[in-house]
């Protein structure tokens, strides 16, 4: 009906003009109703034939909708991603990683989970999300990881503190100092224990926190420094403040967490290399 003519249906659609008709006839014989009359030498569709390729065309027009859909499905348009992340690399470095992927995912939903440390396991068991990023070591042969950046342990400190300008500082440079810091059983203490164990110095506490905000929130009032990850530390200097270097610090990965248990969705695939590229970028503080 569209081309007008069975030998130009049968150029189009790469067959023989014999077989189309062949094939014609048997349609006709199922329907038990002719398609076309030959009119002046030409075949002319009946009124059946019209309105059925009416329909016929209507179903065309749903299927290359849901081409289109599941195309969409693949490319992770109108799809959702919900992750998991601890506060330390939660605050500066996932928010970068975020804009890189909503630039190439404009129309993918975000969820992004604030977790503490003892929550990842029941967080990706129960598949609550489909990763976590965080700096915390998890041994647990269920859940497979991806170490997406290496870095250290840096002192928080005002900008205009006497020890700013140094290229790193010691245990022992902040023994007069007063010090925001986290408990021995957690992530940040005991990696800032090994440190000092390291340098053959006593960490002395005046203020014990449980989240890099509130060290830094602190350190921003001036009730004292603080060591944290540098990943935490990104971009601090628009807090007026400076982050310099712990000598002989621990290394500090991060690592992106998933469940063997279920299947690991590409968007977690986007969302590790987003935050390679995030941790190697030069806003990180040095």
């Amino acid at each position: 009906m569209i081309t007008g003519s069975l030998s130009a249906a049968a150029r189009q659609l790469h067959v023989s003009q014999p077989g189309l008709s062949v094939t014609l006839k048997r349609f006709e014989v199922l329907l038990g109703t002719p398609m076309f009359e030959r009119i002046s030498g030409r075949l002319a569709p009946t009124e059946e034939a019209r309105q059925i390729f009416d329909k016929i065309e209507r179903v065309y027009g749903q299927f290359d909708q849901l081409i289109d859909a599941i195309t969409g499905i693949v490319r992770g348009e109108g799809a959702t991603f919900r992750f998991g992340t601890t506060p330390s690399v939660g605050v500066r470095l996932v928010p970068k990683a975020l804009k890189i992927l909503r630039a190439s995912n404009a129309d993918r939903i975000y969820y992004c989970d604030f977790l503490s440390q003892k929550d990842i396991r029941d967080y990706l068991w129960f598949e609550r999300g489909a990763c976590v990023a965080t700096i915390a070591k998890i041994e647990d042969p269920t859940l497979g990881f991806n170490v997406v950046a290496t870095g250290r342990l840096v002192c928080l400190l005002p900008r205009r503190h006497r020890l700013a300008k140094q290229a790193e500082v010691s245990p022992h440079d902040l023994a007069r100092e007063t010090l925001i810091s986290f408990e021995p059983g957690m992530t940040h203490g005991r990696l800032i224990e090994s440190t000092y164990k390291r340098a053959g110095a006593d960490r002395k506490v005046h203020l014990f926190v449980r989240s890099v905000e509130s060290a830094i929130s602190f350190v921003v009032e001036g009730l004292g420094l603080a060591i944290v990850d540098e990943f935490a530390a990104i971009d601090c200097s628009q807090l007026g403040l400076v982050a310099v270097p712990m000598a002989r610090s621990d290394e500090v990965p991060v690592y992106v967490y998933w469940s063997k248990l279920h299947p690991r969705p590409r968007s977690v695939v986007e969302f590790i290399e987003a935050l390679t590229v995030c941790s190697q970028a030069k806003t990180m503080a040095t």
